[in-house]
């Protein structure tokens, strides 16, 4: 099973330094388009969790994600996905609606920083059978360096707001913010009401794995393009390997 992971959607990067982490609508599209058409039957959290784990699950398989919950996301991706009836979890901060990434652009005026969505516009996506939201913790804050009330915080007070806010659209899956962790906040979270926590290490998830340390490609800019994704996918042994 293979999980991506997405940051921005837009026509153009609102900022030269987060071009990268950018994929257009067009690419976003196409990119469902292509892992389709190579057979990848695209599932949801919600599949994983209903099959009691990804073990009874058969074929090649593709998850979609989204860190951070930034506001093209509403306006370019969630689109998208209905369009194509693909599902996809967006890894969410409720201590941050309709905020900013200041945690990238702290030092930047607001007007310079990149909007995060609003929970009103979070739950005009959770009326989709398509879209789902799991935490990313409260702040996008760097969790190995917190202290025990800290990290009990970031972890249990996102689930509680979220599951409360957004209702059956929520799914207990959390994202590491950064992908890092340290075996304090891996154990917060084994004994939290969380079933599986992302880290951003690339390779497939396998059966072995914790399921607080699920691995994750990241999806980048080039990635809309058929020749580069069918690249990244035979470097990675996802085909062929």
């Amino acid at each position: 099973m293979i999980i991506f992971n997405f940051h921005h959607v837009e026509p153009i990067p609102s900022h030269s330094d987060r071009k990268m982490i950018t994929i257009t609508p067009e690419g976003f599209k196409r990119f469902i388009q292509i892992l389709r058409s190579l057979n990848f039957k695209i599932i949801s959290f919600r599949d994983v969790l209903e099959a009691g784990g990804p073990q009874d699950i058969k074929g090649n398989t593709a998850l979609i994600t989204f860190d951070d919950g930034f506001e093209n996301n509403f306006r370019y991706a969630a689109p998208i996905l209905e369009e194509e009836k693909c599902p996809a979890t967006f890894f969410v901060l409720p201590g941050k609606f309709g905020g900013t990434n200041d945690w990238d652009h702290g030092d930047k005026a607001i007007s310079e920083r990149d909007k995060l969505m609003t929970l009103a516009q979070m739950r005009v996506m959770a009326n989709s059978k398509y879209i789902t939201f799991g935490s990313h913790g409260m702040y996008h804050r760097h969790l190995p360096t917190l202290g025990e009330t800290e990290i009990f915080r970031e972890v249990r007070r996102s689930y509680s707001i979220l599951s409360r806010e957004l209702g059956k659209s929520f799914v207990p899956v959390f994202a590491y913010p950064w992908g890092e962790y340290s075996e304090a906040v891996k154990a917060k979270l084994q004994r939290s009401p969380y079933k599986y926590a992302m880290t951003t290490e690339k390779r497939p998830w396998t059966l072995a794995d914790d399921p607080y340390e699920i691995p994750r490609y990241s999806a980048y800019f080039r990635d809309g393009n058929p020749l580069v994704l069918l690249g990244k996918l035979c470097r990675h042994q996802i085909l062929f390997g």
